[in-house]
């Protein structure tokens, strides 16, 4: 790597110059906007879909789901969970991983609660 204030030789390993010390540019990638000129993301920059969501509604409807999992809280997360999938899956737009989060949301709330009450139902039942 030649050092941009008096081009001597370097190392590419080197941070400073050798001759002159002054720092050295670390060679970088040209970044590239994660949507395509006609607005549509790109298919290559899937880590960024991921974290670029921006609808806290469809996280929280996920974390739901996930606590409703819980023996016993099932029976009122479970209800609720269904709930805020449904209303955040309507409402994230053509935002996909937050309406991928939302339909789960709703998928794992309505197994958690049908097992959940079910299972209260049996127990009910054999104490009779």
């Amino acid at each position: 790597m030649d050092c941009p204030a008096c081009h001597a030789a370097n190392t590419v390993e080197a941070v400073a110059c050798a001759a002159c010390g002054s720092a050295l540019a670390s060679p970088k990638k040209p970044s590239r906007s994660a949507r395509r000129p006609n607005g549509r993301r790109r298919a290559d920059d899937l880590s960024e879909i991921a974290l670029d969501s921006k609808h806290p509604t469809a996280w929280h409807a996920y974390r739901l789901a996930l606590w409703s999992l819980l023996p016993g809280f099932g029976l009122v997360l479970g209800p609720l969970g269904i709930y805020y999938g449904w209303r955040a899956a309507r409402g994230v737009g053509d935002d996909r991983s937050a309406r991928n989060r939302a339909k789960a949301s709703v998928l794992l709330s309505a197994g958690a609660t049908l097992t959940q009450w079910l299972g209260l139902a049996l127990m009910i039942y054999g104490w009779s």
